[in-house]
């Protein structure tokens, strides 16, 4: 989900995530929740900036106790020449309730570039393709569950501070209008510090208890010309993308 210098590096947040549907299974004493889902974004955009074209984004997670894990993994529907075009991003991550109204998140990323090199291949020189973060997060209970989270590049040696709010309008039984919104900086060693905001909505449909859709639309702002304009290459402080997608539980 990055490139600095040629990515930057979470958890996918190209478009809005569709409810992930979910049966449970014993495991270990603790219940094993596991969901799948796939996406397709017109744009894959990954905190403020353009990473790829339209892409099919497949993930799979798995959660059991206050532990997840899960792997994410975006392939552009027309295959450019570079090395980053496929991203693979495995992650892990702990929670827990700090008080009745808080809840934490701590988690570690790995960011793989299978065109580049071996999935341990950690670096930033050639050949590298691999890049690692780790992060915490701080949700709090309300209408708008706010939200606001610290990601640090071990690699690219890249800070981001991100909030965000939301919230979700029924409309029928089965039928919702989610709202969102993000802002975030980036700080990186050396120039190219920046602050991007975005807005997206989408509407759910939940097919059954275990499977639902979604279709969204995104917009989004930044400082810099962290976009482009993938047609003729053009950088841009804005854009405007799409995603659909579907999710169950098994």
């Amino acid at each position: 989900m990055k490139k600095l210098a040629i990515k930057l590096a979470l958890l996918p947040f190209a478009v809005p995530l569709m409810l992930l549907g979910a049966s449970t299974y014993a495991f270990a004493g603790e219940d094993v929740e596991v969901s799948v889902s796939l996406d397709y974004v017109s744009e894959y955009v990954f905190r403020g900036t353009t990473l790829a074209g339209d892409a099919i984004q497949p993930g799979i997670e798995v959660a059991f106790g206050n532990f997840t894990t899960g792997a994410w993994y975006s392939t552009p529907v027309d295959d450019p020449t570079n090395a980053y075009a496929d991203e693979l991003d495995l992650y892990a991550s702990y929670s827990f309730d700090v008080s009745d109204a808080v809840s934490a998140d701590l988690g570690i990323l790995l960011y793989h570039y299978p065109q580049s090199g071996g999935l341990f291949d950690i670096g930033t020189g050639v050949g590298d393709a691999s890049t690692v973060e780790i992060y915490g997060s701080l949700g709090f209970a309300g209408p708008l569950e706010p939200s606001i989270s610290v990601y640090y590049d071990l690699t690219l040696k890249a800070l981001t501070l991100e909030g965000g709010a939301g919230y979700s309008f029924p409309l029928a039984e089965k039928t919702s209008l989610d709202l969102g919104a993000t802002a975030g900086i980036v700080s990186l060693e050396g120039p190219g510090d920046y602050q991007y905001g975005s807005a997206s909505a989408s509407l759910n449909y939940a097919v059954s208890e275990a499977v639902s859709t979604y279709v969204g639309v995104n917009a989004a702002v930044s400082s810099e010309d962290t976009f482009q304009r993938l047609s003729n290459f053009t950088p841009k402080s804005s854009s405007l993308w799409f995603g659909a997608g579907i999710s169950a539980g098994f």
